[in-house]
């Protein structure tokens, strides 16, 4: 018996997304965004379309069910003492509150969320197991700064047992977090349900030859198109191929969710709007900042980075004598220092002796991260520099997609 189901032209790559509405929606789409491009350019864009983390709401409600079940499969504990969280973000709004809604919505885990994790541990309470779950990780700096965070309310979440559920998950990501958790003594579990590397890697979309035949030809397809450098393969070159549907990572490649002139982009992303709300949050946080802010009369930040280290390294043979003549300080310097050091935790007293805490060494983990760039282009030359045209979208880059 023959089919009379229509077929949608570009139902080869959309059927891994979704059902025929989803399909159906997606011919249009695609149809409009290659017409942006030549004939010859069109093939590497239906490549890379190929590979392509497309997740829809009805997707990411059946995936979120089967990252669950997989956490359920590999945890021998009991599950009443399980706490669900959230990553932590900064000022505003976060896409990623919508897939951990999803998340203990379809697995009925009302009584096991706990969006405001830091007042409890800030209250002296330590939950048994933590599971923080998030939709996206691409360089898994938002992670570890979350679990950061945690360390900074209550020293005793390092003997916790900790897990990170994530819908998708990047070989960088796993890297970062897992020398994270040997350099500050924390174990972390991470269960993803996809995994995935840059998209011009070699060996992993193509072999070596055919993957940088084609870096090349993408970064010279971005050159024409005038995208802001730091774009092209996605917010620190981490070439990711995903998007949401209510959202797209910044570190998938820029040519995916920019709006050129004369195209829309196939997966764009949410612009942020300059509101009343948006200018609190921002002095709100700068305000936070400045209160934070370790201020020491000649002392500048790289100095007192080498001397964190040196506690670091030193362990319990910190000596203040050795301290004060290696760095030069004043006396008035290293009474400052050390008071900031104790009044932010980054160091205690133990039978007379200076001890470095977990929190300097996350502290200092997280700087180095910070500093953090691979060498992804070939070279440097195969992209434009000029941002003129696109500083809107450097000004709404969130959070949790980093």
């Amino acid at each position: 018996m023959s089919s009379t189901r229509k077929h949608y032209k570009y139902e080869y790559l959309t059927s891994r997304w979704g059902g025929m509405k989803l399909r159906k929606e997606m011919e249009p789409r695609i149809e409009t965004w290659l017409s942006g491009f030549p004939k010859e350019e069109q093939k590497l864009m239906l490549d890379l379309l190929s590979n392509f983390y497309y997740y829809s709401e009805k997707r990411i409600n059946e995936k979120v069910e089967e990252l669950y079940k997989e956490f359920i499969e590999s945890y021998t504990g009991s599950l009443t003492d399980v706490i669900f969280t959230k990553i932590i973000k900064e000022q505003g709004a976060s896409f990623s509150d919508i897939f951990s809604s999803a998340f203990w919505f379809q697995n009925n885990l009302y009584d096991y969320m706990e969006p405001n994790i830091l007042s409890l541990l800030e209250e002296g309470s330590v939950p048994g197991t933590l599971v923080i779950v998030d939709d996206y990780s691409g360089t898994g700096k938002t992670f570890i700064k979350t679990i950061d965070k945690f360390i900074k309310k209550n020293r005793e979440i390092i003997k916790t047992s900790l897990y990170f559920l994530t819908l998708h998950i990047t070989q960088r990501a796993i890297k970062q977090i897992e020398e994270y958790s040997k350099e500050i003594g924390v174990q972390i579990k991470i269960i993803s349900h996809e995994i995935s590397d840059e998209a011009f890697k070699s060996g992993y979309l193509f072999e070596e030859v055919q993957a940088f035949k084609y870096q090349k030809r993408y970064s010279d397809i971005c050159t024409r198109h005038s995208i802001n450098k730091n774009f092209v393969f996605g917010f620190e070159d981490v070439a990711s191929l995903v998007a949401f549907y209510y959202n797209t990572p910044n570190n998938t490649l820029g040519l995916f969710w920019y709006d050129l002139t004369d195209f829309i982009a196939l997966f764009p992303r949410h612009k942020k709007k300059q509101t009343s709300l948006k200018q609190m949050q921002k002095d709100a946080q700068n305000r936070k900042n400045r209160r934070e802010q370790i201020v020491i009369f000649g002392i500048d930040d790289a100095r007192l980075a080498e001397i964190m280290a040196y506690c670091i390294a030193n362990g319990n043979n910190v000596s203040l004598a050795n301290m004060k003549r290696e760095f030069g300080l004043t006396p008035d310097q290293l009474d400052s220092i050390l008071k900031e050091m104790i009044k932010k935790e980054y160091i205690y007293v133990e039978n007379g002796t200076i001890m470095p805490t977990e929190k300097l060494k996350s502290h200092m983990f997280v700087s180095r991260l910070k500093k953090y760039k691979t060498s992804f282009h070939q070279n440097d030359n195969d992209t434009d520099t000029s941002t003129s045209a696109f500083n809107t979208h450097d000004e709404y880059i969130p959070v949790n997609f980093k």
